[in-house]
C-alpha cells in the first residue's frame, strides 16, 4: 500500500470519529512523505524502509481488516547522511511521541476489552440469578 492509501484510511477515521491519534499519524505520514522528498540519495533507502514500516503501522491504526501483519524483529538503522541528520532527528522525535500515544491506546484498549468482558461475565450472573429465581 502507498502512503496516500494509507493516509485514505486514516481520514476516513479521523472523519468518522474525529480520531485524534489518526490525525496525528497521518500528520508524521505526511512529514515521512516531505522528508523522503527533501533528503540526500544515501539517506533515502533509510527513509524509504521506515516509511514502508510508517505505512504498516497507519494501516494497524486505521483498524484496516485487510491487513493482517504482525511486525518482524526490530530492524538495524540504516546510513544517514550527515546534512541529513538534522531533520530525520526531528521526525524521529515525532515518532518516538506516537509510539507512546500509540502504547497507551494500546493500553486503554486492553482495559476496555477486559472491562466488556467483566459486563458479559456479569449479564451472565445476572441471567443465572433469573434463571434461579424463576425456578424458586
Amino acid at each position: 500500500m502507498d502512503p496516500s492509501q494509507a493516509r485514505a484510511l486514516l481520514q476516513r477515521r479521523v472523519d468518522a470519529y474525529s480520531d485524534e491519534l489518526c490525525d496525528k499519524m497521518t500528520r508524521m505520514l505526511d512529514q515521512l512523505v516531505a522528508l523522503r522528498s527533501s533528503v540526500d540519495d544515501a539517506t533515502r533507502p533509510a527513509v524509504d524502509a521506515a516509511l514502508e514500516l510508517f505505512v504498516h503501522a497507519c494501516r494497524n491504526v486505521a483498524f484496516d481488516h485487510s491487513f493482517d501483519s504482525r511486525p518482524g524483529p526490530r530492524p538495524r538503522p540504516q546510513l544517514i547522511a550527515a546534512q541529513d541528520q538534522a531533520s530525520v532527528d526531528a521526525v524521529v522525535d515525532g515518532l518516538d511521541t506516537l509510539q507512546r500515544l500509540c502504547d497507551q491506546q494500546g493500553e486503554f484498549q486492553e482495559w476496555v476489552d477486559a472491562l466488556n468482558n467483566a459486563r458479559t461475565y456479569w449479564a451472565a450472573a445476572t441471567y443465572v440469578q433469573h434463571a434461579r429465581a424463576t425456578l424458586t
